[in-house]
């Protein structure tokens, strides 16, 4: 799906959600793989975001000859308009993003001045957290799945 159309579902989403009686008063959004990438790009260009996960957001970083009419602009360019704080989880056998790609992303959420926390789990890949998938990790998705459920507890309690 083109960027513009996610981003104003997402916010339809998120707007919506907010006229429910019984939210808590916060939205979180987490996302995996393209969704990962979506997810970063929504916590720095929507309103309404209080918390966010990038779980192996392959795409942030891109290169010029990956953008396209349906994605024009990486991420990670938008990274000092992040409006809430970020957890990133990552494989460091994973290849998009790449731990090279995980770095810049992190350079540039410190050089913002951003709350987040970066994971990288050894003897990991892309879509370590899949059991449905031979990339599954379970010590890995295991210790990420604690780290989402205190991330959410933390920033949306």
């Amino acid at each position: 799906m083109p960027d513009d159309r996610t981003m104003g579902d997402l916010q339809g989403a998120i707007d919506h959600l907010r006229t429910l009686p019984y939210l808590g008063g916060k939205v979180g959004i987490i996302g995996y793989c393209s969704g990962g990438r979506q997810a970063y790009l929504a916590a720095c260009t929507l309103r309404g975001i209080d918390a966010a996960i990038a779980c192996y957001g392959g795409g942030v970083v891109a290169r010029p000859e990956e953008l396209t009419a349906r994605q024009p602009v990486a991420p990670i360019d938008y990274t000092k308009n992040l409006q809430c704080p970020l957890l990133g989880l990552f494989g460091v056998e994973d290849t998009r993003p790449s731990p090279a790609d995980t770095a810049r992303t992190e350079a540039a959420l410190q050089e913002a001045g951003k709350t987040y926390e970066f994971h990288t789990y050894e003897n990991a890949g892309h879509a370590f957290f899949a059991v449905d998938r031979p990339h599954y990790r379970q010590a890995a998705a295991i210790d990420g799945w604690k780290k989402v459920l205190d991330w959410f507890e933390r920033h949306l309690h």
